[in-house]
């Protein structure tokens, strides 16, 4: 476990900090559009788990506010949706482990990852494998 510590901590120092630091300089809007443009290709995901929950309002939600997000919104970098009453919402495997009853288990604390659950850890291997993008850029030809 103090190794795990370590390892993360020195990650931290020596990536995360400086590239937080740099990140920090940029403009606000700059900021808010990365952070659209991404919430904005994480949808897919958003959807399944919407879905996986039963919760077809939501997932009435998710389809338009990415079909209001890529087009109006320049491919997700502004947010037209919100201001269209569809509010942002976020759903993961891991919460729909625990919507269908499933205990989250010890804590534990992955190289990299940091702290989590054996709950959210599969919630999290289910989310990367059901994401497009991710499925992708794995089959994707350099």
């Amino acid at each position: 476990m103090r190794a795990v510590f370590a390892f993360n901590q020195a990650l931290d120092t020596l990536i995360v900090k400086p590239l937080a630091e740099d990140y920090l300089e940029l403009p606000e809007q700059v900021w808010a559009s990365i952070h659209n443009f991404l919430q904005n290709l994480r949808t897919p995901v958003v959807l399944f788990n919407d879905v996986m929950h039963g919760n077809g309002e939501r997932a009435g939600t998710t389809v338009a506010r990415v079909a209001l997000n890529t087009t109006l919104g320049i491919g997700g970098l502004f947010d037209p949706a919100t201001a269209a009453g569809y509010p942002r919402h976020s759903e993961d495997f891991g919460q729909t482990l625990a919507v269908w009853g499933v205990d989250e288990g010890p804590y534990i604390v992955w190289p990299i990852l940091g702290p989590s659950n054996p709950r959210d850890t599969v919630g999290f291997t289910v989310d990367f494998f059901t994401d497009p993008l991710n499925v992708w850029t794995s089959f994707a030809e350099y």
